[in-house]
């Protein structure tokens, strides 16, 4: 245990002085929060309800999809992980501490925009603090278990950062954190349940804010199998070294791990 702890303590160490890291955690989203925040609040006064949601899901996103695989292929492609592995280190904890120190620095941000959206832009603040915990921890976890998954089961670098976008881009356009899901025609929003941000949003607004229409049970479910089929799917398919050259056929399961977004869309609601 010891060992877990010191290793998660320098991971969220290494994590303050690397600039990069600083600029995807803290930098881009809290930029990203002032100028949206600024903008968006002109245009559409009706953004203001969900700046906080929006923003925090935001800086998940920033992480999970953009950071998180990066860092896990880069240390595969260095050979980090045979030096871990000769030293016994768990191929859990390889997966899992990155993801526990990254949620640290979200607990952080999220601090800082739930306090300034209210003072800087008139944002809402969630009527139900505990579930708004609540659905940001199920949200985190859901970007974060798709982002170890995508880093795991990519071959390459170049492969990751293009899996990547193509689940923060589309989030951005059709998740709901700018305009509501709601507002988008019929096949958008189909199609958009094939995305984590349109249920964490969802779920965020039916337990942060009760008021808004009940709890989002599909939702909760799908963000539940998935968090449960992407960490379990990325303990399976993990390998010590790189595959660059050969991508390993266990790689493909992977997908298994989206099939509860694909059956969202499919039932639709």
């Amino acid at each position: 245990m010891s060992a877990f702890a010191h290793h998660l303590s320098y991971d969220f160490r290494t994590g303050v002085r690397d600039r990069s890291k600083l600029l995807m955690y803290y930098l881009f989203p809290l930029v990203f929060f002032l100028l949206m925040g600024g903008l968006m609040s002109s245009v559409n006064p009706g953004f203001t309800k969900v700046i906080v949601p929006g923003m925090t899901l935001f800086a998940f996103m920033c992480s999970s999809f953009l950071t998180l695989p990066s860092g896990l292929v880069t240390a595969r492609e260095a050979g980090v992980y045979r030096s871990y592995r000769i030293n016994g280190v768990p191929s859990t904890s390889i997966m899992g501490i990155p993801v526990l120190s990254t949620a640290v620095h979200m607990a952080i941000i999220t601090v800082i925009i739930l306090v300034a959206a209210p003072r800087l832009f008139h944002g809402v603040v969630p009527s139900n603090l505990p579930g708004f915990v609540g659905a940001a921890l199920l949200s985190y976890l859901a970007c974060a278990g798709a982002g170890v998954l995508i880093g795991v089961a990519a071959g390459n670098a170049n492969l990751t950062i293009l899996v990547s976008q193509l689940f923060y881009i589309p989030s951005i356009v059709l998740g709901g954190l700018m305009v509501p899901a709601s507002i988008l025609p019929p096949a958008l929003q189909r199609i958009s349940l094939l995305l984590p941000a349109t249920h964490c949003m969802r779920v965020f607004s039916g337990l942060a804010m009760p008021d808004a229409g009940g709890v989002p049970v599909l939702s909760l479910a799908v963000l539940a199998a998935s968090i449960v089929l992407s960490f379990g799917l990325a303990a399976f398919i993990f390998e010590w070294d790189s595959r660059a050259a050969a991508p390993s056929r266990k790689a493909w399961l992977a997908l298994v791990g989206f099939l509860p977004y694909v059956a969202a869309a499919v039932i639709g609601g």
